[in-house]
């Protein structure tokens, strides 16, 4: 549903952007791709939900508690320090004048030309990236299995080093990848309890009011990219918000028309697994992945070529499609699992959620600091369990109690 919504709607709000039936069809095949592997992982369409479910115990529920509350410490930490070894006084931070000067030099010198001199950002501030993300991917758990209202609030607050990013820096990939990974958590901690809704009037309600904030905060973030605070400029930013929001058919369709009529020429893995390959010093990996941008019809350019691209250009359109049916394979077993209470696949359904949806934008893999994200997830979750099993604290499953099926 999300792929082949992704897919329609910029047809309706960028409509000059062109877009082949190729890509259309990619996009239906995709989706089919990972359904079918969905419904094997799942055993059929019914999901077996376990009728009853020991709660998170009140040492379970701190422990984590406080992780979120030192994963903000550590995410805030790493914009201070980016802030700092990029010259920028902490009292620019306060006025919001000066904040909007310094996020637009700090955005043009991330941009710099190929042949300029850029000083990358200080590794402290790196190293503390994961944290950025490791806090809303924890605060998604604590929100559902606190009830203690201090601990929901902490869980929400979880949010608050991404957006420190984004106004620092300006990119708001930071914020997205944020609330992906603290919904996926949510949702996925939901299941666990039970509860399948996802389309429910609370989320509907809450989904709508966050949407309202967040196209408020984009538009106040690209004024800042201009250095401006002029409102009459909003007419420009409303189009590079548009393009970047909506022109990934159009560059995804531009570019599958050049791979289907040139040589296929398998890259076995040098875009996907571009993160890992860079860690692991066989490649370096250029900012956004791929070095070409797209001319979109609207003036702006975009290197927003989706998730498909890389999986596509290393393993063919087949191999493509085998990787994403396996993908769904994996998603549908952890969520089976899940909703028999199962809390060590809650990292992989997680896991299974942000690649979902990401993929109309980019490959969420590429990234090592949303993989370290995902893996130090499970480690947590992985401990947390072993130590309760080992303490013999798991509660035991009244008599004559089993499975229901929703």
């Amino acid at each position: 549903m999300w792929w082949c919504f992704a897919g329609v709607l910029p047809l309706i709000i960028a409509p000059n952007e062109p877009v082949t039936v190729a890509a259309m069809v990619w996009v239906i095949a995709a989706s089919i791709a990972v359904s079918l592997g969905a419904i094997v992982g799942n055993a059929g369409f019914k999901t077996r939900l376990r009728a009853y479910t020991a709660p998170a115990t009140r040492v379970e529920q701190q422990v984590l508690s406080w992780l979120v509350v030192t994963a903000i410490i550590l995410g805030l930490g790493s914009s201070v320090v980016f802030a700092l070894g990029s010259g920028v006084a902490l009292g620019d931070l306060l006025d919001i004048k000066r904040l909007v000067i310094v996020s637009n030099q700090l955005y043009v010198a991330r941009y710099a030309e190929p042949d300029a001199v850029v000083v990358g950002p200080p590794r402290l501030s790196q190293a503390l990236l994961p944290f950025v993300y490791l806090a809303p991917a924890l605060g998604g758990v604590v929100f559902v299995i606190c009830r203690k209202i201090q601990w929901k609030v902490v869980a929400l607050m979880s949010m608050v080093p991404a957006i420190a990013v984004t106004i620092l820096q300006t990119t708001k990939a930071a914020v997205l990848f944020s609330f992906s990974l603290w919904f996926a958590s949510y949702l996925a901690t939901r299941l666990r309890y039970g509860k399948l809704g996802m389309f429910t009037r609370g989320h509907v309600i809450v989904g709508a009011a966050l949407g309202s904030i967040a196209t408020v905060f984009f538009f106040a973030v690209g004024l800042a990219r201009l250095a401006s605070t002029d409102t009459a400029l909003l007419e420009i930013v409303r189009v590079k918000l548009v393009t970047a929001a909506f022109g990934h058919m159009s560059v995804f369709s531009q570019w599958l028309t050049e791979y289907m009529n040139g040589p296929y020429s398998p890259t076995l893995g040098e875009f996907t697994f571009a993160g890992p390959r860079e860690l692991l010093g066989l490649q370096q990996r250029v900012p956004g992945v791929f070095g070409t941008v797209v001319d979109l019809v609207a003036g702006e350019t975009s290197n927003i070529y989706t998730g498909f691209r890389p999986l596509i250009q290393d393993f063919t359109m087949p191999g493509a499609l085998a990787i994403l049916a396996i993908l769904g394979l994996v998603g549908g077993i952890a969520y089976r699992l899940v909703a028999l209470g199962k809390w060590e696949a809650v990292p992989v359904l997680v896991a299974a959620y942000v690649t979902i949806v990401w993929t109309p934008i980019t490959w969420f893999w590429i990234y090592n600091s949303l993989t370290m994200t995902v893996v130090a997830l499970a480690l947590i979750v992985w401990v947390i369990r072993t130590w309760r099993i080992t303490r013999g604290r798991i509660s035991v499953r009244p008599p004559g109690e089993g499975t229901a099926k929703a």
